[in-house]
């Protein structure tokens, strides 16, 4: 095995462990929002197995620009007044985000 191969191994093991913390307490602060002990339950629990997911693909950076997108999407969000507003500003925040983290790392590959 080269050492780059066995590097990028123990990078996406790193990585685990921080997505599934971030997604995690998304989940978590979901529920906060929304004020339901079950939502935030059942929300931290599946956004910490779909970051653990990302980061086992190596989506450290990726997960970085969409919590950079959700706090964007809050502050604006947060800016209104509306908690529905704020809950639905920081999801399109993220999910924008995304998209262009998305295309950003597909033209930096090439």
């Amino acid at each position: 095995m080269k050492k780059s191969q066995d590097l990028s191994r123990i990078k996406s093991r790193n990585d685990i462990p921080f997505g599934a913390l971030l997604m995690g307490t998304t989940g978590v602060l979901i529920g906060v929002v929304v004020d339901s002990e079950m939502t935030m339950i059942i929300v931290g629990i599946l956004g910490a197995f779909i970051g653990g997911l990302v980061g086992w693909a190596g989506g450290r950076v990726f997960l970085l620009i969409i919590c950079f997108g959700v706090l964007v999407g809050a502050f604006l969000g947060y800016r209104t007044g509306d908690q529905d507003i704020l809950i639905i500003a920081s999801g399109t925040g993220g999910a924008i985000a995304g998209f262009i983290g998305a295309q950003v790392s597909l033209f930096l590959n090439k």
